[in-house]
């Protein structure tokens, strides 16, 4: 599944089938002007569709980095394949990450760099910033923001589950985008400690992170891009975060 977001951004990816519906594994690609920059790199279980469709974005341009937004497979799993073709590649991690197995093997310690939230990268046409994970399903998971697109990658945050009618389809406000109900039913499950988080504080970090931000897109790994007025889909979620809270009571 290859889909244009907006300017030189793209998602790859596919969906797996569970009990709740379709849940996504996504990619994400920043084309930046030749010098591409993958965000996350997809399952180890869609390797070969990943390559493929790695091959059809880039379109002979050799990426010159890898955002992790956290390590666990669905997100790092295709880093041995990625490293082969492109042997070059780095990949930025945030500064907890390191230990983990699925990275320190395929790639040379030289290549990997670890960062803090507020970390900036500058580019000639776009500064990429790291920032903490607000939803953490990993210690080491940061999101990223392109100010450039105005999208904010937050791997596991903002997730959702599909209806197979769905998968191909990126969200738009227009089209009432992602129910209350579907971040409520991802984050409940993805998300275990939300029992015992305090959502109303929760809520004013998360407006505040947005408030200081350009985000006309919000990209989660585990859901399709959200387009349009993403401050409905903001509020949808801190809806859910407190719903599922309730829901322990």
């Amino acid at each position: 599944m290859i889909q244009h977001i907006k300017d030189d951004l793209y998602q790859i990816g596919e969906h797996v089938q569970n009990e709740y519906g379709f849940e996504a594994i996504l990619t994400y690609v920043l084309l930046n002007d030749g010098n591409p920059i993958l965000i996350d790199c997809g399952s180890h279980v869609h390797r070969d569709s990943v390559m493929q469709q790695l091959d059809e974005v880039l379109k002979g341009a050799t990426p010159e980095y890898i955002f992790l937004t956290h390590s666990e497979l669905p997100h790092a799993g295709n880093i041995a394949a990625v490293a082969e073709r492109w042997p070059d590649i780095k990949v930025i991690v945030s500064n907890v990450m390191l230990p983990y197995i699925e990275v320190l093997p395929v790639v040379p310690l030289e290549q990997i760099t670890q960062v803090v939230p507020g970390t900036k990268i500058e580019f000639p046409t776009r500064t990429i910033e790291f920032v903490d994970a607000l939803l953490k399903d990993q210690p080491g998971s940061h999101w990223i923001h392109d100010p450039r697109t105005g999208t904010l990658f937050t791997g596991d945050g903002f997730g959702y589950f599909n209806g197979e009618s769905a998968i191909d389809q990126l969200v738009e406000t227009a089209d009432d985008g992602v129910s209350q109900l579907a971040f409520e039913q991802y984050h409940k499950v993805a998300f275990r400690f939300l029992r015992w988080i305090r959502p109303e504080r929760l809520a004013v970090d998360l407006r505040k992170m947005f408030a200081k931000r350009n985000v006309q897109v919000i990209a989660p790994i585990h859901g399709n891009a959200i387009r349009g007025d993403v401050q409905i889909h903001l509020n949808r979620l801190i809806g859910a975060l407190t719903a599922v809270k309730e829901s322990y009571s």
